[in-house]
Formats: C-alpha cells, structure tokens, sequence
C-alpha cells in the first residue's frame, strides 16, 4: 500500500450509547457487533480513503461518552484535524449537550470542521426537525443522518468530513 498523502485525527464527541462506537466499527471494519459495551477511555482506529486519486489516512479516536471522561475531552481532542458530534434521535439531551462537546474541541484545538450526525435514523425521532436544525444551525453545523444498524451513509458521512477537512 502506498503512503497517505494526508494523516487526519478524527474525534468522536457525544454522549454515551449514541452510537459512536457502532458507527466507527461500521465503517473501519463493515460490521456491527451486537454487544458492544461503553467505551473506557479512547480507542484508536485507522482507515484509508482513497478520494481524487489521495490517500487520506484517517486515525479515528472513540472516546467514551461518560461524564467522567470529561476532564480528559481536551487532551483526547488536541490536534483534531476534523470531529464528528454524534446525537441519538431517540435522545434529546444527547443533542441538548453539544456545546459541552464543542467546547471542549475548541478549546483544545483551532476551529476545525465537525459535522454533526443524527445516529439511529433507524427509530423514530424524538426530537423535532425544528429542534435539530436550530441547534446546529446556530452552531454553523453540517447535519447528516445516518443508521450504524443499517449501514445507511456512514461511508457518506466519512467523505462529507474528509472532503471538508481538505476545503478548509
């Protein structure tokens, strides 16, 4: 394999059983264990992607969700190149936390570029699209959809981030 023309770390923000753990095995390794347990602390994952003829070499960190990681959010996201907040539909105080999220990336890194994505399209909302698109839009976010259970644009939420990443 021929060496990446980029090297990107890529964090996880969100709370625990948002379904970060899920959506990264989706798409680093196509598959969905069904028992996932939370994650302790972080959890490297590497992936390339080949986009216009580069290699992008994504180094994937899975932090856990609980509050008790809290202090460790600054360091975990120090020198992020990109991030993904995650929010579970069916949840919306996973939503209601993103600037907890948020600031814990700014604070430790320049203003890189995040995406938010709405995990478990799969059930049904139970939070309202007015809500969704207010509090990303005032956040200046990017809102993709996506199931890990489904498989459904994880792969596009991937690119969405890798192409953002290589605009800015």
């Amino acid at each position: 394999m021929r060496s990446p023309d980029f090297i990107h770390k890529i964090v996880f923000l969100g709370d625990t059983q948002v379904g970060k753990t899920s959506l990264i095995q989706r798409y680093v390794y196509d598959t969905l264990s069904p028992d996932i347990t939370r994650t302790i602390g972080a959890v490297l994952h590497v992936k390339t992607l080949e986009l216009d003829g580069l290699f992008h070499k994504q180094v994937i960190w899975d932090l856990g969700g609980e509050e008790s990681f809290a202090e460790l959010r600054e360091q975990y996201c120090a020198n992020a190149t990109g991030a993904f907040f995650v929010f579970d539909r069916t949840n919306l105080k996973s939503l209601e936390h993103i600037d907890d999220w948020l600031n814990a990336l700014y604070a430790s890194t320049s203003k890189v570029v995040v995406i938010a994505v709405e995990n478990k399209i799969d059930l049904k909302s139970e939070i309202s699209d007015a809500q969704i698109r207010g509090m990303l839009e005032a956040r200046g976010l990017q809102h993709i959809q996506t199931s890990a259970l489904e498989n459904k644009n994880v792969n596009i939420a991937f690119e969405e981030l890798i192409k953002k990443i290589r605009r800015k």
